[in-house]
């Protein structure tokens, strides 16, 4: 398998055969650097245990570049990324004097390139706080900093790979009713193999479903369409 990105690519592969063909190969087409075995991609920080077939991948330096840029480098921890049963709903109407106080987008964004790569565990809170990308005040800006503050804590969690007997398998949820705005219930689903999570996701649903066994039943079928993928 080979990734490419811009200029950098990585190669993986259990044939070490294979893998020398395909870099004397690369060589002699493009001007390459071979800088051995991955220790840092796209943001992405990796560390190979091979003697007990493990990997671990986190993103220790771009949460630590994220604290900064938001000025929250030595804020106090919190042990999770948001307040049980949270109530929270859009302003009547935007107010852009408020809005430009806080880089509410940005700091979204931000987090969202952690929920995609390896922070599933804070996918929720970030989905659910970006339906407020355009409409957002104060109280939603101190939410997303919770999610930050989170991050402080928990600045080495990542996922880590380990060779496995056990098969794939899935995992899959849902609420009712949740958001007080228009009724619609959340789910999310997460697929792991070898005891990590390799795929993932957490959304509001598409429709108002009329009862618990209806939300559970969209969600399940979000994640059959995972699962044949």
């Amino acid at each position: 398998m080979v990734t490419v990105y811009v200029d950098d690519l990585l190669i993986a592969t259990n044939d070490k055969k294979l893998l020398n063909q395909i870099k004397k190969s690369l060589a002699e087409t493009f001007e390459m650097k071979d800088l051995g075995k991955v220790s840092k991609y796209v943001g992405i920080e990796f560390k190979q245990d091979m003697k007990q077939g493990k990997i671990t991948i986190n993103q220790k330096e771009y949460i630590e570049s994220v604290l900064k840029r938001f000025d929250m480098q030595n804020c106090k921890p919190t042990t999770t990324p948001m307040e049980l049963q949270i109530k929270l709903e859009k302003p009547s109407k935007p107010d852009p004097e408020v809005m430009q106080k806080y880089p509410y987008q940005s700091l979204i964004g931000a987090l969202m390139y952690l929920v995609v790569n390896t922070r599933p565990d804070i996918a929720y809170p970030v989905n659910f706080l970006s339906q407020f990308n355009s409409n957002y005040n104060a109280k939603h800006w101190q939410a997303a900093k919770r999610i930050l503050r989170y991050l402080k804590g928990t600045i080495n969690q990542g996922l880590q790979y380990k060779k496995s007997n056990v098969p794939l398998y899935g995992v899959v949820d849902a609420d009712w009713g949740s958001d007080l705005t228009d009724r619609r219930s959340y789910s999310g689903f997460s697929f792991i193999m070898s005891g990590a999570a390799i795929t993932w996701e957490a959304c509001k649903q598409r429709t108002v479903a009329l009862s618990s066994t209806e939300a559970e039943l969209l969600a399940i079928t979000d994640a059959v369409k995972e699962a044949l993928y």
